[in-house]
């Protein structure tokens, strides 16, 4: 069965079987993908036997580069929003995500962003008024923890099966 996922893959892209550039390339373009992340692009990257700790670097490159740009947007709309609000009341939406927030802080909130997704995560901690460089800073160190440990257990879980 993986070998029929690599197949299928390093036929999609002519020359990516020996093309350590291509597949590192692919890897980053699957990790911009908002729920994909990196937690999605390095079991793939893995599964098709590209090297591990590239595979990792990259992947949580093109994630941080993603959720960065995200984040960027965000504080920009929502200062512009701000400025057009007038007081009303919140929505059950924002509740739940002040709820989150008061009880996780950013710290939190980052940190479960392997199961929120990154993208939400950021969004959650914006809304509830962090600062934008706090939040850059605990995403950043959450997108490479996580890709880490997803990196680690996946490679171990090869191992293990192998």
């Amino acid at each position: 069965m993986l070998q029929d996922i690599q197949e299928v893959y390093m036929n999609l892209i002519p020359g990516l079987e020996e093309n350590l550039f291509l597949q590192l390339l692919s890897i980053f373009i699957l990790s911009l993908i908002p729920f994909f992340e990196s937690y999605g692009a390095i079991p793939m990257g893995l599964i098709l036997g590209f090297p591990s700790i590239p595979v990792i670097l990259v992947a949580a490159l093109g994630n941080w580069v993603s959720v960065m740009a995200f984040i960027w947007v965000i504080s920009k709309l929502r200062s512009k929003v701000k400025r057009k609000k007038k007081d009303k009341e919140p929505t059950k939406r924002s509740i739940k995500a002040r709820h989150y927030f008061e009880k996780y802080g950013v710290p939190g909130v980052s940190l479960a962003g392997i199961l929120l997704a990154f993208h939400i995560a950021a969004g959650i901690a914006l809304a509830a008024g962090a600062n934008r460089s706090y939040v850059s800073l605990w995403m950043t160190i959450s997108i490479a923890l996580w890709s880490v440990v997803v990196g680690v257990l996946f490679m171990s879980g090869i191992n293990l099966l192998s």
